[in-house]
């Protein structure tokens, strides 16, 4: 499902993230040349792990017709890694001969900042935004880190490593009564206080998590390759997104108590 690319020039670092992304041109099978902002799993705190949600998370994204740049996995030769500066090579560890790739959107697309506004036009695009993210359980689209682009009416949104974290302790599900207590904080969603009594189209987010399919769901999890692969985590993780669908009544409710 996703694209393979060729890392053939590094460009700089981006940002100043833990994962320490960098702008990579990757080359596909057919010559063309494209421009990514690349991942690798040495960096990330739950290593390939990371990666590995950041296919589902894509994949699953697309399903719902979010806006998400396109995924790609990078494959990374040792020889394109001898022609790299030291402070990037350095980085690079045995283990990294892949990483994972959103095609490159910024600087045209600033960065949302909480002086932006939701406007009418992208209201319905920031609420399934917000579902998503609740029903994931996804903490990273937060004040001072959005992880989300903006041009006019337009969304983009990107990094969703943290999605699905390891389950606390007695903690509710989304389709549980205050299930989605935690993303109605103060802070915990950029787009929580402006998604607030706005007219949102609420069957449609309904349906499009109802519609997800079995085979749909299974093929995520195949999009991962196999050097990022534990078949128990990706098999956990599928099926909480089963769970989400199977209960989205419930996680609709929710969704409806933390925006009134």
């Amino acid at each position: 499902m996703l694209r393979q690319l060729e890392a053939v020039q590094y460009v700089a670092k981006i940002g100043s993230g833990k994962t320490e992304p960098a702008i990579i041109v990757g080359e596909t099978p057919d010559g063309e040349t494209i421009e990514v902002v690349g991942k690798l799993a040495s960096a990330c705190e739950r290593k390939t792990n990371a990666l590995a949600i950041e296919v589902i998370a894509a994949c699953l994204a697309g399903s719902l017709g979010l806006p998400v740049p396109e995924p790609f996995i990078l494959t990374i030769s040792p020889e394109w890694k001898a022609t790299l500066p030291f402070e990037y090579a350095s980085k690079i560890t045995a283990g990294d001969t892949l990483a994972f790739g959103s095609k490159l959107v910024w600087p045209q697309w600033p960065t949302w900042t909480m002086g932006h506004k939701v406007t009418e036009k992208m209201a319905q695009t920031a609420a399934s935004i917000f579902a998503f993210d609740a029903f994931v359980d996804n903490v990273d689209r937060r004040e001072g880190n959005s992880n989300c682009l903006v041009s006019g009416d337009d969304l983009r949104i990107f990094d969703h490593e943290l999605a699905w974290p390891p389950p606390l302790l007695f903690a509710k599900k989304p389709w549980m009564p205050e299930g989605l207590s935690s993303i109605a904080q103060p802070g915990n969603h950029i787009f929580r206080n402006e998604l607030r009594a706005r007219p949102i189209d609420r069957a449609a987010i309904r349906s499009a998590w109802a519609g997800l399919q079995d085979a749909d769901i299974t093929a995520y999890g195949a999009a991962i390759p196999a050097h990022w692969r534990d078949d128990a985590f990706i098999n956990d993780v599928l099926q909480k997104i089963r769970d989400v669908r199977d209960n989205i009544d419930g996680c609709m409710d929710e969704f409806e108590r933390v925006l009134k």
